[in-house]
């Protein structure tokens, strides 16, 4: 009895000891996860579930053949930056003499996209492709850059020889869902392509890229999202295209529409242009275009297959559904490609209004803005009464205070890693002290037993 007690006893001290460094055990900084070191963290700026696919041509050149094919991106990092890449970047075969050299660049953040171009690079490598689906063009830093705000950009050297026929060098970016809003990510105007960055793993950091230098949260800008993915390779010329879109959420506005990848035909010279208007969806085509124009704005040269991107900013508040029409304002053709529709009230689409039975491959932004106040009105203000006539100046009303804007209120989800980490977190700590708590009381119980045996032996 006294050697099964023994036993007892040093079974219930290993489970104690057990009990106390499983409740602690962290995974060990340095070890390899997915090709990359434990001490580097990956963050995605794309959602990887939802795909993306070969959107953004560089193929673009001018009478001489200069090959004008570029774009960039802003964001701010968190951390020490120690990488850089795309999930693909495809590019012609030199068998068909459309193979290209792609100039990777990142520069440190000076002001404006303008000045910050203008400086020297702070990496910046050029790579030959030869082939489409290549692997992915992953940059590792000798030295990890400082954390802060920077512009990387990709741009096409390969130019088109005019005197052969047979030359069509190109290089294509990807486009799929982003999972960062425009207060953090920032695109020029062939984007948004997908890109992911690699940082030094910080402790206490959570998402790694910050709002952008002089975006505020006075407008929460959230992520972009298809509407209608794009079904098949039909086109639609745009002349005078609307669209009326569904009544903006409470607390929200619209703030972007995307038709996705719109094509030119393969316009030689970048003068494919549009015009836009919105106004207040009333139900009726003719009857809403008559009324007041919301916004509106002008849209020039757009890139082949690039998305084209209306921004609304606020004006589009909620409460109302809007009608949005898109005018090609000169001879350059231009359009959208056809997605995935079954009609609705929700979304309504009109060609020179004709409403339509489909509908294009779209995307769209909205933003958390709470409570604007009461919306402005149209009817005119009471005409004034005649002062009566005086030799004094009559003293100027005293101003007053405009009321304090509310404050938007904060994104109610949070990215993946955010998830998976709070989980973890909330889950691990109250097991502690159980752990603890059941293993002593286990040694407890197994000392008692041999004090009483020995008593008893004794008497």
């Amino acid at each position: 009895m006294k050697q099964f007690l023994t036993v007892m006893l040093a079974v219930a001290l290993t489970l104690a000891a057990f009990g106390v460094t499983a409740a602690y055990a962290e995974p060990v900084d340095g070890e390899a996860q997915d090709g990359i070191d434990g001490s580097t963290i990956r963050v995605n700026a794309y959602d990887e579930s939802a795909g993306y696919t070969a959107s953004i041509w560089f193929s673009n050149f001018e009478p001489d053949g200069t090959c004008t094919g570029t774009d960039y991106v802003i964001f701010n990092c968190a951390a020490p930056l120690k990488g850089i890449g795309l999930p693909e970047l495809y590019a012609g075969i030199q068998a068909n003499n459309s193979d290209c050299t792609v100039r990777f660049e990142l520069f440190a953040w000076d002001t404006d996209a303008g000045k910050t171009l203008k400086g020297t690079p702070v990496f910046s490598e050029d790579v030959y492709f030869n082939g489409d689906s290549k692997e992915l063009p992953h940059f590792v830093f000798d030295t990890a850059k400082s954390a802060g705000q920077y512009l990387f950009r990709i741009t096409q050297l390969t130019p088109k020889d005019i005197d052969d026929e047979t030359s069509f060098p190109y290089s294509v970016l990807p486009i799929g869902e982003l999972i960062y809003s425009e207060n953090k990510i920032e695109f020029d105007s062939r984007g948004p392509f997908i890109f992911f960055i690699e940082c030094e793993k910080t402790e206490g950091v959570s998402d790694y890229f910050l709002n952008l230098e002089g975006k505020g949260s006075e407008i929460d800008i959230q992520p972009e999202k298809t509407i209608f993915k794009r079904e098949g390779a039909v086109p639609h010329p745009i002349f005078e295209f609307g669209i009326v879109t569904p009544v903006v959420p409470e607390g929200q506005v619209l703030y972007s529409i995307s038709l996705t990848e719109a094509p030119t035909w393969a316009n030689p010279n970048p003068d494919s242009d549009v015009t836009y208007e919105v106004f207040k969806w009333t139900g009726d085509y003719e009857e809403s275009i008559a009324g007041k124009v919301i916004d509106s704005g002008e849209l020039l040269d757009h890139k082949d297959n690039s998305n084209l991107t209306l921004k609304f900013g606020s004006k589009l508040r909620y409460g109302n559904a809007y009608l949005i029409v898109i005018t090609r304002s000169n001879s350059g053709a231009i359009g959208y490609y056809q997605g995935g529709y079954e009609p609705s009230d929700e979304w309504l689409f009109y060609e020179y209004g004709l409403q339509l039975d489909y509908c294009p491959a779209m995307k769209a932004a909205y933003a958390l803005v709470g409570d604007l106040g009461p919306e402005p009105t149209d009817e005119p203000t009471a005409a004034p009464t005649d002062a009566p006539a005086t030799d004094a100046p009559t003293d100027a009303p005293a101003a007053t205070e405009a009321p304090d804007v509310t404050a938007a209120p904060k994104p109610t989800g949070s990215d993946k890693e955010n998830d998976k980490s709070e989980s973890k977190s909330e889950n691990k700590f109250p097991v502690v002290p159980v752990i603890i708590t059941a293993c002593a009381l286990a040694v407890i119980a197994a000392v008692v037993i041999i004090l009483a045996v020995k008593k008893k032996k004794k008497a």
